[in-house]
């Protein structure tokens, strides 16, 4: 048989034309297969899918018509050979939505089945009403109910603008297509779904962590503050210290500790009770907030004891600093009751430059005992005053 015999056989029979149906149809199969179902946009998944058809089969147009809750099937996209071939999206598109049993489309919702158009002009099924351009009016239609789960997620519509132009290869390979697209979306909103549950556990997780992170600050804090006055207390003192004292190695700054102890503290207590006591403590306090600078730790160490530390400062200007607020206590007036009552303070100071402060700067508690010391000695001589720490006070005596 020589190749002009072989070529009669094949076109009798249309074997080549089978063989290339089947190439094409293979060929959409591998295509709608190889989409990414975890896409975020479901009609950008359906673009694809009748891209696929486009570019495999010799179909004119494609669109799909998603059902709605409202049970209406609403198309959310179409797709030409034309528009597909420029990469763009139909431009003459129109979207349209049918009733459940409303022509080919709607009827092939309704019944559940594969619904085949061969003339479009001639068929009652087909509303014509709803296609108002006549450069998209189709006279060859199928429409394929596409299902997931025996529940129907829309219409896949394939038309040609020739009569009788469809054959039974289209709607074998159709019928493989819209199950394979009906999982497709099924899978797509699958992932969106665990996307959403995922961003909202997340939220809430972030919302959590934060609540937790606010809880731990405000617990964090309180263990920091002093209840009666609101100033910070002796642990928050030991945290900021450190840092002051690395400053004061790594800058040269000097810096003074102040302990401040309010004198007779104890007789006050005792002729007028401890609600008065408190109330000297809370302005004591107050007076001593208005004259610090951003920079300055001020602390209630314990008791009717407070202490400041003076950053970026000189020794001179520490004493300077510490008799102003010694003034200022001794000049206010306090009102409790029917008694205008008066208390002074008591102040020692303890001066670190650089040199001393690598010597202290893991001895805290040697620090403070230094300015207890001047405290001490301007009690010892008359409380009221001022005493700068010096090294006799280290003398025992």
């Amino acid at each position: 048989m020589d190749k002009q015999e072989l070529d009669e056989l094949l076109d009798k029979f249309g074997i080549e034309d089978i063989f290339f149906d089947l190439v094409n149809s293979l060929s959409a199969v591998k295509g709608l297969s190889e989409i990414d179902s975890n896409a975020s946009d479901e009609t950008a998944l359906v673009v694809n899918a009748l891209n696929v058809l486009i570019d495999n089969q010799d179909m004119e147009r494609c669109s799909f018509y998603l059902l709605n809750e409202d049970q209406y099937l609403v198309n959310v996209t179409g797709l030409s050979s034309d528009e597909h071939a420029a990469g763009k999206p139909l431009a003459n598109y129109h979207p349209s939505k049918f009733k459940i049993g409303e022509g080919v489309i709607g009827l092939a919702a309704q019944t559940g089945e594969l619904q085949f158009c061969n003339d479009c002009a001639n068929d009652t099924r087909f509303q014509k009403g709803q296609q108002t351009e006549q450069c998209l009016f189709p006279r060859s239609l199928i429409s394929v109910p596409v299902f997931a789960d025996n529940k129907l997620l829309g219409i896949l519509n394939i038309s040609h603008p020739e009569s009788n132009y469809f054959t039974d290869w289209h709607i074998r390979l159709l019928h493989i297509y819209k199950n394979m697209l009906g999982q497709l979306i099924t899978n797509c909103r699958l992932f969106q779904k665990m996307d959403r549950q995922i961003a909202n556990r997340t939220e809430k997780l972030e919302k959590a962590l934060k609540n937790v992170e606010q809880l731990k600050d405000r617990y964090k804090n309180q263990a920091m503050i002093d209840d009666l006055t609101g100033l910070f207390n002796r642990r928050y003192f030991y945290i900021q210290a450190e840092m002051a004292i690395a400053n004061t190695i790594r800058y040269g700054q000097v810096l003074c500790v102040l302990v401040i102890d309010i004198d007779f503290f104890k007789k006050l207590n005792d002729t007028y009770g401890h609600q008065c006591g408190d109330q000297v403590l809370i302005h004591v306090a107050d007076m001593l907030n208005l004259q610090m600078r951003d920079s300055d730790i001020l602390v209630r160490f314990g008791g009717e004891e407070f202490v400041v530390i003076f950053t970026n400062t000189t020794c001179k200007n520490g004493k300077i600093f510490a008799e102003r607020i010694r003034e200022t206590i001794e000049a206010a007036v306090y009102n409790y009751k029917d008694h205008q009552l008066k208390t002074t303070v008591s102040i020692g100071i303890y001066c670190l430059d650089q040199e001393h402060a690598k010597q202290s700067q893991k001895n805290l508690d040697e620090i403070i005992h230094r300015a207890d010391l001047a405290l001490y000695e301007a009690k010892a001589t008359g409380r009221n005053k001022v005493t700068v720490f010096n090294s006799k006070l280290l003398e025992v005596k």
